[in-house]
């Protein structure tokens, strides 16, 4: 990956099935449903997509909230300095990406980024948008 690259995004849905269906239709793509830490998502297909993401149900959503994005940096912990320093806001520091098993228990596993073990933070830009970054470490 490049630093600045765009490596996820989510797009808010009020209703996951019937989001499914549209995004299947009218894009002509198979969209897995999943569930990872109680959130339901429609996952993408990740083999045919070099940008790799997923419809993400939200019990309150408000159309026209919008995407969110992921960029990767390669040190998060110094790009989340600069979001403050730059007149941002951290919504979600540096977390560990998890999910949760059948049986309930949290597990730390290759995620649906980049396959490989990640971090995520969550941030307001300067501008009011909602962003968040990705990183390996």
């Amino acid at each position: 990956m490049v630093q600045g690259q765009i490596t996820w995004f989510e797009i808010p849905v009020e209703d996951l099935d019937r989001a499914i269906t549209f995004y299947t239709n009218v894009l002509v793509i198979k969209i897995e449903k999943n569930k990872f830490l109680n959130q339901e998502y429609g996952v993408f297909n990740r083999d045919i997509n070099t940008i790799k993401g997923a419809l993400v149900k939200k019990e309150n959503h408000q159309a026209g909230t919008g995407i969110v994005l992921f960029f990767y940096v390669i040190d998060l912990s110094e790009s989340l300095k600069n979001v403050e320093q730059y007149g941002g806001k951290v919504l979600i520091e540096k977390t560990l990406l998890k999910q949760q098993t059948e049986e309930g228990f949290l597990a730390i596993k290759q995620n649906l980024i980049d396959d490989n073990i990640g971090y995520y933070a969550e941030f307001i830009d300067c501008e009011g948008n909602k962003i968040c970054l990705y990183s390996n470490s």
